[in-house]
């Protein structure tokens, strides 16, 4: 199965970059990897901290 998504940038995701060290791209990417969909279609994903 393959799934895609898009998620608008944010003020949020550039907070995370900038606590952690990471480019906004990176945040992304490790968020991208622990992507799930459920029984019903939504995209989940579990508390992870970016690293």
């Amino acid at each position: 199965m393959k799934a895609a998504g898009a998620l608008p940038a944010g003020v949020g995701e550039l907070v995370v970059a900038a606590r952690t060290g990471l480019g906004p791209e990176q945040v992304l990417a490790q968020l991208a990897v622990r992507v799930r969909v459920d029984d019903g279609g939504a995209l989940t994903v579990d508390a992870f901290t970016p690293r």
